[in-house]
């Protein structure tokens, strides 16, 4: 396989851009909910009977639970209580934490619990503080089953706020995790938490009616992790708001993500225990206003500031029925891995155990329908993006126009290469695996051969919210149809076209997908969450 330099646009956009009629929608733009309450969007909150103590939310705290420090006051130090409370519990035991606003200065790690309740008073009730802690992580849960922590906040972690690992079970339910310092205004020595609400390796991983703030990578991250739902958050002022990586079967709906550098993202990295994900969908989310400094470092530090939805080396993919309003830089992007490392000859070298055990670089079978978009890609700014984005705004085509940058952006480039033969290679590196977790057939190992159509990237019914003036465009950086000379020259070579053109024409992403991921289960504790379990008469589960 040849690999050439001209994968770097600035060296290609010279070949011209074919860019197609811009045309524009006229509908009313969506009425965007502001939060309160965080924690509290989109539920209802059961009413207290008489008789009992609840928490906020309306959880009955049990007479014979373990209370904690019950009768200490604001400022205290409850450590050593917290750590006597949770060590060798018996199991489905419940633990309460006093209401307050405490000092814990240690991690509080909680190994092997089985149906452990941990809560506390409500979300703005019990705060942990770790300001000045000697521990990374504020709450960290290893191993066990069938797991809850509730009603109640960690500030201030040095790395993460609340961790689960390894646990086949895991409920966050009205927990928060906050850090205040604006990620703008930290410092190298000052800089807040990675992670914020963190379940990872983990199943049936249930997070909901939960809140992050101010975390340096993602306010809600689930990774490496199978049966998830994600439900009902709020992230905001985070890098990421709410991020999922190399996870399989996850539902993640009804959720706000605003303020953050991008909103939501879907990704598979490298380097990870769990080689790819799959079978993702993202429905009746707002992600609105993310268009705060990227400060992160890793992959998550390479997100353009201003993004609505990430999507990026990973494959089966649904993203419908959300809101996606006043992202500067773009509403929806999808990339191939290429993006972030372009020497496609050393893939082989660089990532043999990737590839070996089935991850892919590239995006296929991804589904962007029926959402709602408006004022995206207004501003466009990102170090990554520099060159498309010069591409669109600078005009480099035969008029010389300038074009607005697209809403919906898909990279392109690896389906190029792929349909081109360019990546046969990658196939002897590849494993038939992974038909333990129950992901579709068309995920079990992922080839790189011509992409047929279950592969496609599709764009289809989505609404043009958009004021007259601002079209709703899509654009392709790389046109994949290796055969077309503007796409690939004799070197060979693939050249960067950056087509656009309104989404109402029709002319790029114009496919429908006609089979549909199927929904994401969760058990713990004997009782089913999901569309498919607690939640079938919710009216997203219908979409």
């Amino acid at each position: 396989m040849k690999n050439n330099n001209k994968l770097k646009l600035v060296t290609a956009i010279t070949a011209g851009l074919v860019l197609a009629g811009c045309g524009s929608g006229n509908k009313t733009s969506p009425e965007i909910p502001e939060v309160a309450v965080p924690g509290v969007y989109q539920v209802a909150i059961p009413e207290c009977p008489s008789s009992a103590t609840c928490s906020a939310s309306g959880f009955v705290l049990p007479a014979n639970a373990i209370y904690v420090a019950p009768e200490a006051a604001n400022g205290d130090n409850i450590t050593d209580e917290i750590t006597t409370a949770l060590f060798d519990l018996d199991d489905n035991t419940v633990v309460v934490l006093p209401a307050g606003n405490f000092v814990v200065d240690s991690t509080i790690n909680i190994s092997g619990a089985s149906g452990l309740t941990l809560t506390g008073y409500g979300i703005e009730s019990t705060i942990l503080n770790f300001d000045g802690s000697t521990g990374n992580d504020g709450i960290k849960f290893l191993g066990g089953n069938n797991i809850t922590v509730r009603d109640l906040a960690v500030h201030e972690a040095n790395k993460n706020g609340l961790k689960a690992d390894g646990v086949n079970g895991i409920h966050f339910n009205f927990t928060a995790a906050v850090w205040e310092t604006p990620l703008a205004a930290a410092t190298a020595d000052t800089m807040n938490g990675a992670y914020g609400i963190y379940p990872v390796s983990s199943q049936n991983v249930l997070v909901e009616n939960s809140y992050s703030k101010g975390s340096a990578d993602a306010g809600i991250y689930v990774g490496q992790s199978n049966n998830v739902v994600v439900r009902n958050n709020i992230a905001e002022e985070n890098v990421a708001g709410i991020e999922i990586e190399n996870t399989k079967n996850a539902d993640v709906y009804n959720n706000l993500a605003f303020d953050n550098s991008a909103g939501l993202l879907s990704f598979d990295l490298t380097g990870t225990t769990v080689p790819y994900g799959g079978n993702v969908r993202w429905f009746n989310n707002i992600t609105r206003d993310n268009n705060t400094e990227n400060v992160g470092t890793g992959v998550v530090g390479f997100a353009p500031s201003g993004t609505g939805l990430l999507v990026f080396a990973t494959s089966d993919m649904e993203f419908y029925n959300n809101v996606v309003t006043n992202n500067k830089t773009v509403g929806v992007a999808i990339s191939s891995y290429f993006l972030l490392d372009e020497d496609v000859a050393n893939y082989g070298s660089n990532y043999t155990s990737e590839l070996s055990n089935g991850w892919s670089p590239l995006v296929k079978n991804i589904n962007i329908t029926n959402n709602t978009f408006s004022d995206n890609g207004l501003a466009p700014e990102s170090d990554l993006l520099n060159d498309v984005i010069q591409g669109y705004a600078y005009g480099f085509n035969a008029t010389g126009e300038p074009q607005p940058f697209p809403t919906i952006l898909y990279g392109g480039i690896g389906e190029l290469l792929s349909n081109a033969g360019q990546l046969t290679g990658f196939d002897d590196l590849r494993n038939s695996m992974d038909t333990d977790l129950g992901i579709q057939a068309t995920s079990v190992g992922i080839d790189h051969n011509a992409y047929d159509a279950k592969d496609l990237i599709c764009e289809s019914d989505n609404i043009n919210a958009n004021s007259p003036e601002n079209p709703l465009n899509i654009g392709l950086v790389y046109g994949v149809n290796p055969l077309d000379a503007a796409n690939f020259n004799s070197d060979p070579a693939p050249v960067a076209t950056l087509r656009l053109d309104s989404m109402e024409n029709k002319t790029l992403l114009n496919c429908t997908k006609t089979t549909r991921l199927t929904a994401a289960t969760v058990t713990i504790n004997g009782k089913v969450y999901g569309c498919n379990g607690d939640d079938a008469g919710n009216a997203a589960c219908s979409l």
